[in-house]
């Protein structure tokens, strides 16, 4: 398949050269529908921050082109293209490559593209689309037919005019490299008219890729708003978090980088990402390639390494929890906060509870799993001194820390936000190394 596409501009093809010298031009014009159906085969919405679904605003779109098509042009702000090589050729007509999905594409207008193209599939085969997904799928496998489908019945669409904008390495020297610094950035500022998280902008930039490539595949997060999944991405970053922590602790981090309570991963997930995405960007812990940060720190990619563990780890404590408490205190289930009439499908997908309570009863639990993580200064990495999953949960000592809970008075707002409780539970965790190893001691002489 051709990554390459031709399509003719309604005016003419001068480009917008930067007065400020920026190494960037721009296209703006407009293009009619049978231009659009031939850009959207190449062009994907994979470099936009988010990625477009059918909503409100997508339906108002198709309203406009259904009732007034000759008004798109003045009340759309179309699309927003990125290229890494624009050839302007004759009669309006312009050559786009669309060859790295990262970088090129639709950088804004995702959901125009996404009304436009349900408008044309609804008159033409009574077909509409959900996601940007499921367009692109049905595009690129029935291409041929929406051609030649779409110049017979043209007329019944009305004529509309499309706005498109593209942006575009000019031809001096850098000009590529410029392009790399200075899409992302471009495509979160055009998109703000939907406030992008710090996530979906970290994600962008590539803040996040060393982790993806870390996660077990079942984990299915949600990198960008729009995109399918079932798990949200800042409960991931939270507990990537962890080991970061530890390496603060231990001063491996660099020394201008923001300090991290631990007490975060439950009460501000917004601080978890701050801080994920400041020690991620630090020039003493990635470099730069064509616009996205690369990490290139051992320490925080053997950390990032360990937190498909740490996942299933605080799935494996909300399941368990109840029966550990009751085995300390007996009547967890007449908290009332808990419904025991109500299993739960834990954070992270990988466990069920046979009760429904809330998760700050065990955040301090979760990030005591840092007392089983140890440090090689010699390889300058981090590895588990225990597979936290191959441990019994019952062999911790839990009596103080369900003692604490009755004391305040079984709040778990209380639980998740005072520092006591994250003291013990990695109190917790040290005994039971102690122990493990005074075991092992003894059974050895």
């Amino acid at each position: 398949m051709s990554n390459e596409t031709i399509i003719r501009l309604q005016s003419g093809a001068e480009p917008h050269v930067s007065p400020e010298k920026v190494k960037l031009n721009k296209l703006v014009s407009s293009i009619n529908a049978q231009d659009f159906i031939k850009l959207l085969k190449t062009a994907n919405n994979k470099v936009n921050p988010r990625s477009a679904k059918k909503n409100a605003i997508t339906e108002s779109i198709q309203e406009t082109l259904s009732e007034s098509p000759e008004l798109f042009w003045f009340k759309s702000k179309g699309m927003l293209l990125a290229t890494e090589r624009c050839e302007i050729l004759e009669r309006n007509r312009v050559r786009l490559s669309f060859c790295n999905e990262e970088s090129e594409g639709i950088m804004d207008g995702g959901h125009n593209a996404l009304a436009i193209a349900s408008f044309i599939a609804e008159g033409l085969y009574q077909r509409s689309f959900k996601t940007w997904e499921e367009c692109k799928q049905f595009w690129d496998g029935n291409f041929d037919a929406i051609v030649a489908d779409f110049e017979t019945k043209a007329e019944s669409f009305g004529s509309f005019s499309i706005p498109i904008e593209v942006l575009y390495p000019n031809e001096q020297d850098g000009a590529l490299d410029e392009y790399y610094d200075h899409v992302a950035e471009i495509c979160s500022a055009r998109n703000n008219n939907v406030q992008l998280t710090d996530t979906a902008k970290g994600n962008k930039i590539g803040l996040y890729d060393a982790l993806k490539d870390r996660l077990d595949e079942q984990f299915n997060v949600i990198w960008k708003p729009g995109e399918a999944g079932n798990i949200k991405s800042d409960e991931v970053i939270s507990m990537a978090a962890i080991p970061l922590f530890l390496l603060q602790e231990k001063g491996l981090l660099p020394i201008d980088s923001p300090q991290f309570n631990i007490i975060d991963t439950y009460r501000a997930k917004s601080k978890c990402i701050s801080f994920y995405n400041a020690v991620l960007s630090h020039d003493d812990v990635s470099g730069k390639e064509q616009g996205k940060h690369v990490l290139r720190n051992s320490y925080i990619e053997s950390g990032l390494g360990l937190v498909s563990t740490v996942m299933k780890f605080f799935d494996k404590v909300f399941a368990e929890f109840p029966k550990l408490y009751n085995d300390v205190s007996p009547g967890f289930g007449r908290i009332k906060s808990v419904d025991d009439k109500k299993s739960k499908q834990s954070l992270f997908r990988t466990r069920t509870c046979d009760k429904t309570y809330p998760p700050g009863f065990i955040y301090p639990l979760v990030t005591g799993i840092v007392e089983l993580i140890e440090i090689d200064s010699e390889k300058q990495l981090l590895r588990w001194k225990i597979d936290p999953m191959t441990i019994s949960l019952a062999d911790l000592d839990m009596s103080q820390y369900i003692g604490a809970i009755k004391i305040a008075n079984y709040d778990p707002q209380t639980v998740g936000k005072q520092i006591l409780f994250y003291q013990q539970a990695r109190s917790m965790f040290e005994s039971f190394l102690r122990n493990r190893a005074n075991e092992k001691t003894a059974s050895a002489s």
